[in-house]
């Protein structure tokens, strides 16, 4: 294990780890440490000890700080299409036990080579095998599972690397690395949203300075202290473009009657994966986001870009057509494989449930032992009137209530769209009001964050646009919905006496809102506070000003039930350049959010540093070198006697 030397403990530790390596290989009269026995990780034919999780520790549990890395040396590998991506599934706590996986893509007829991995407690070095997941044109899908011990107060940094490089083994092979929690510290994690430009972006490089400023602030942000997860809030990817292939092409200029009829043939078909698979691979190896994926392990739901812009939201007879029905197959696919690191087949592997609807893969994985997190597919089900159905939602209770924790503090909800937001029932009211500052057809889009993809296939703008763009929580349609979705969180949350908090992205600003009781108090001790953490975009152009002072126009407190209401909150009082804003509810630059969870000491509790979510949004500056930084603070639920 190579220590950071800026670090002389680390080295210390791995000094000590690197002699008892030698008295092992002295023992088996191994001549190097690469040569020392190792027992496969996850051989089921084979194992008869694990070492990355059976082998003593062989270090204090101690902290251990975070070091700087070296970007230049952090690439895909060159041997591979795409890859390695790190994914994280779950932590079970009562064993201590942390899951996750790697995945690579190669267009080599050999079997890839084995994942070694080096937990720096441990004596002995781990190999995990590769599973085929998926064949596309040769291109073959390959997951590496991967099991580590945790210990109660030292975060671990596992370096991990392939054992062979283009069929031989070299003397120093290309390496990454991430860090896994301690169980009883914080377990801290990055949320993102809409990760891509959308093509209304004239000049991204000129205008924006490209794809890589806030990724380069969050890798900044990693080094300082590392993210154990990186959450995709949805749009990890855009994938409108699908309709630029000729086929696509074709299929919109036929006139709708000819368009809806239209047979899902082979051609097509090749042409949808096609796409898919070029634009994922091209994605996922570019720039400082490819950086990201190989040293963080990402949890992820999807929205639409990830399948096409506004899927499931079209009026039946486009929605339930057969073009679009083998669009969303074709991205279902692939989203699965680099995503999920999952086929059809294997989700329930992967820790994704799907309902007895039998459509969707949602996610609910603990992030360390106080916070629960939930990521409910709010598009495979999706339709003009339904986000979710019954069975998701009843699924979806009884899975919580059955993960929840005695030591769970904190229940995350993350969303594609916000649900707490300016309802847009009012927004028709406050264009009006504007007049010539907002023009219908170029603007009211982007407040659902839509793009030119939605309306090549709906056809031109008109007068019935608010009954056509349903994408959200906040339209009147889902209200209902919305009641539902709250009223069986605020239910666990006063049974179960978890915090509640949604986090969402989609509409390209950054912003908070909240959720309370009309009779409420005191939030600390009202479980019907539930706070709102609106973040986008990661990479996407955000809307003009018009659109903020419109949303700003519209924003009240509104009634959600007999005993609930809702609005947006005033945290921007400045600027990133220091300026004073008039409208402090949303600001429309990009952002991504940066969460650390704070341990209270439990044996002389510290009021205001117990347990608490801390949520900072980091939002770009002008010049897009840096950010600037809006914290939002989140306690755990109070009992009234506290």
């Amino acid at each position: 294990m190579t220590f950071n030397e800026d670090h002389p403990h680390l080295s210390a530790i791995g000094d000590f780890v690197s002699k008892i390596g030698d008295k092992i290989n002295g023992l088996l009269g191994k001549e190097t440490k690469e040569e020392e026995e190792v027992v496969e990780v996850n051989d089921r034919e084979n194992i008869i000890v694990d070492p990355l999780l059976e082998d003593q520790d062989q270090c204090d549990d101690c902290k251990v700080e975070a070091g700087r890395q070296d970007y230049e040396l952090i690439n895909p590998s060159s041997q591979f299409k795409c890859g390695p991506i790190l994914r994280y599934q779950d932590i079970h706590t009562e064993r201590r036990r942390w899951i996750g996986s790697v995945l690579i893509v190669t267009d080599k007829e050999e079997q890839p080579p084995r994942l070694v991995l080096r937990d720096p407690t441990k004596a002995r070095v781990g190999f995990s095998h590769p599973r085929q997941l998926d064949n596309w044109e040769n291109n073959r899908f390959y997951r590496y599972d991967i099991q580590l011990q945790l210990m109660a107060h030292r975060e671990k940094k596992i370096e991990y690397w392939f054992e062979k490089e283009n069929g031989e083994k070299v003397s120093e092979p290309q390496k990454w690395n991430f860090y896994v929690p301690a169980l009883e510290e914080g377990h801290n994690w990055a949320f993102y949203s809409c990760n891509g430009f959308t093509s209304d972006v004239a000049d991204p490089e000129g205008d924006f300075h490209g794809a890589n400023p806030l990724w380069n602030d969050l890798l900044s942000a990693h080094d300082q202290k590392p993210f154990h997860t990186m959450i995709g809030g949805g749009d990890q990817i855009y994938n409108d473009d699908v309709l630029e292939t000729p086929e696509m092409v074709e299929w919109l200029k036929m006139d709708g009657d000819e368009r809806v009829n239209l047979e899902f043939n082979n051609e097509k078909r090749y042409a949808v994966e096609k796409y898919y698979f070029e634009h994922y691979v091209q994605h996922f190896t570019t720039g400082s986001y490819s950086k990201a994926l190989s040293l963080i392990p990402s949890v992820n739901t999807w929205d639409d870009h990830d399948i096409i812009d506004g899927y499931g939201s079209y009026p039946a007879k486009y929605q339930t057509c057969e073009v679009m029905q083998g669009i969303g197959a074709a991205a279902s696919r692939f989203y699965l494989l680099f995503q999920q690191h999952a086929n059809a087949n294997t989700t329930d592997h992967t820790g994704l449930q799907t309902s007895a609807s039998r459509k969707g893969w949602n996610c609910i994985t603990h992030l360390g032992k106080r916070t629960l997190m939930v990521l409910p597919d709010t598009r495979s089900e999706r339709s003009k009137e339904m986000i979710l159905s019954n069975e998701t939602y009843e699924m979806l209770e009884t899975e919580i209530r059955s993960k929840l924790l005695p030591t769970t503090k904190h229940l995350v909800i993350v969303l594609g769209t916000p649900l707490v937001y300016p309802a847009l029932k009012f927004f028709e009211d406050a264009l009006e009001k504007l007049g010539d500052k907002l023009s219908r057809g170029s603007v009211i889009g982007k407040v659902f964050g839509k793009c030119k993809a939605f309306e090549n296939v709906l056809g031109q703008f008109g007068p019935e646009l608010l009954d056509d763009l349903v994408d959200s929580w906040a339209c009147t349609v889902h209200t209902e919905e919305k009641r539902r979705m709250v009223e069986m969180l605020q239910a666990i949350a006063v049974e179960r006496s978890v915090r509640v908090t949604f986090v969402g992205g989609d509409v390209h600003v950054g912003g908070a809102g909240r959720l309370f009781g009309k009779e409420s108090q005191d939030r600390l001790t009202d479980p019907y506070d539930m706070v709102q953490i609106v973040s986008s975009a990661i990479v996407n152009a955000p809307p003009p000003g018009a659109v903020i002072t419109a949303l700003h126009t519209c924003s009240k407190t509104y009634s959600l039930n007999d005993f609930t209401s809702e609005q947006m909150t005033e945290i921007f009082h400045e600027d990133v350049d220091g300026n004073p804003l008039e409208k402090k509810k949303l600001l429309n630059r990009r952002n991504w959010c940066e969460v650390r969870e704070l341990i209270g000491d439990h044996h002389h509790q510290r009021q205001n540093q117990e347990d608490q979510l801390q949520f900072t949004l980091r939002v770009e500056n002008l010049d897009h070198v840096g950010v600037t930084k809006y914290p939002i603070v989140v306690d755990y639920l109070h009992n009234r006697e506290d």
